[in-house]
């Protein structure tokens, strides 16, 4: 490797590292500890850079605060398990509220470990691209002449642009629609741009941190998937006869990307008066509404009328059950723990709500030993089974049939397809006569179960 790769390597290196961990301020531990449900730090960061000797003290003491809650609520859960007691219940469920509030710091400490578990594959990733071979001198005059012909495109109106550096855009271009460009300078942004857009729902959604996401430049992504094996090899005799000892079969995935829409109205003179941004207002809402729409369809979709595949209704994902028919068992999450293969379960992490969360703290094994542990005194994130856990709004409360947990790897389970990641068109002219504007949002985005048995499901059922 040259110096020159080499530099760049570590030059990678610094980028994701500081990435990883300056995206949140020191500054605020204190007032982050004090008040949990704002939690947005990094306490690897915070121990590193230890604050002042009286935010140290607040953070001792907020991390005891926790710590003796969770005992507390042990104690209080073992005398309710001896004898069942409407008071011993109330108090469960207000220490329960109490430790949620360090919820929101031990999903960022989870989201911050599964990011680590990652970046070896991005430097992997990065080195190879540096070891391909480099473009030659026509490469790279073909990307000036792309880089010209957009930058000409951005800078002017449909009518005043030269048909040759449109020709080449159409070539090129990473399409948002399937005919011409009607006016807006977006839709011939490259896939650089368009991947700057897609950051605030990376943020928002917790699906999109743990599967894997591929921006895909045609309706859809292909991959192919073996469906038997080759057989079973033998032992043979020095002179014996070798006969075929079975052949794979091979199949073919499709994860197609459809299209979500949004569309409000806004009046011309509330535009022109208003004090706010509201078409950046707007654009944050449809945002919003896309995350949501997604994030539901990645856990329940059905993968008919334009939905994802939800990973809790996909076929083939293996299934155990709770124990009991209207509750949650130790055992029957024991069982859940235990039914992934071990090659899935060093990255492999809970999914479940805030209700559920509160109901696996209160489990225990046979020798009396909890399954839910804490580890935010310990700067790591807290733990089912030694398993990390990541909070799902959309997974199902517990009930009789439901599926309120699921524990798999997530990279290699499911796939997210970004074709069109965010179109958004004002639309001056529909409704101009009654003095409105018409604004249009839409992004093609699909997802699917990959790989079946790298992910499992727990149904609340007896047997």
């Amino acid at each position: 490797m040259s110096f020159k790769r080499i530099f760049a390597v570590f030059g990678a290196v610094a980028l994701i590292a500081v990435l990883a961990y300056t995206a949140l301020d020191v500054s605020t531990v204190a007032h982050a500890v004090l008040v949990p449900d704002a939690l947005h730090f990094n306490i690897l960061t915070a121990m590193a850079a230890p604050p002042a000797a009286a935010s140290l003290e607040t953070l001792q003491k907020s991390v005891d605060d926790f710590m003796n809650g969770f005992e507390e609520f042990k104690r209080t859960n073992d005398e309710n398990l001896q004898k069942r007691d409407v008071v011993l219940e109330d108090k469960l469920a207000k220490i329960n509220t109490h430790l949620d509030k360090w919820e929101p710091l031990n999903q960022h400490l989870t989201k911050v470990q599964e990011g680590q578990k990652s970046m070896q594959d991005q430097l992997n990733q990065v080195e190879k691209i540096l070891n391909r071979p480099r473009p030659g001198k026509e490469g790279q005059e073909e990307d000036a002449e792309y880089n010209a012909a957009f930058e000409h495109c951005l800078r002017r109106a449909p009518d005043r642009r030269e048909a040759a550096h449109v020709d080449l855009l159409n070539k090129r271009r990473n399409t948002l629609v399937k005919g011409d460009d009607a006016g807006a300078g977006y839709l011939l942004a490259p896939p650089d741009v368009n991947r700057e857009i897609i950051k605030d729902i990376i943020e928002m959604s917790p699906m999109r941190s743990l599967a894997t996401v591929r921006t895909i430049g045609s309706e859809s992504l292909k991959q192919p998937r073996r469906t038997a094996t080759a057989g079973a090899a033998r032992r043979v005799g020095e002179v014996e006869q070798r006969t075929n000892t079975g052949d794979p079969a091979y199949g073919m995935l499709t994860f197609a990307a459809p299209e979500l829409f949004a569309r409000a109205e806004i009046s011309l003179q509330m535009l022109e008066d208003s004090d706010y941004d509201l078409i950046g207002e707007l654009r944050s809402e449809f945002v919003d509404q896309f995350v949501v729409k997604e994030n539901s369809e990645y856990v329940g979709g059905s993968a008919s009328a334009n939905q994802a595949e939800g990973f809790l209704v996909a076929p083939g994902i293996g299934e155990t059950v709770s124990g009991d028919a209207t509750g949650l068992k130790a055992d029957g999450l024991i069982n859940l723990w235990a039914s992934l293969k071990t090659s899935y379960s060093s990255r492999a992490v809970f999914t479940l709500n805030r209700k559920t969360i509160a109901e696996a703290r209160k489990l225990k094994t046979g020798d009396g030993q909890y399954l839910w542990v804490p580890g935010i005194a310990g700067s790591v994130p807290n733990t089912i089974l030694g398993g990390n856990y990541v909070e799902f709004p959309d997974m199902p409360d517990i009930g009789a049939g439901t599926f309120p947990i699921a524990y798999g790897d997530f990279r290699r389970a499911y796939i997210i397809v970004d074709r069109v990641t965010l179109a958004f068109q004002p639309d001056y002219v529909t409704g101009a006569d009654n003095g409105i504007v018409v604004f249009r949002a839409r992004k093609r985005v699909g997802g699917g179960v990959r790989q079946a048995e790298a992910l499992k499901k727990l149904k609340i059922a007896a047997a």
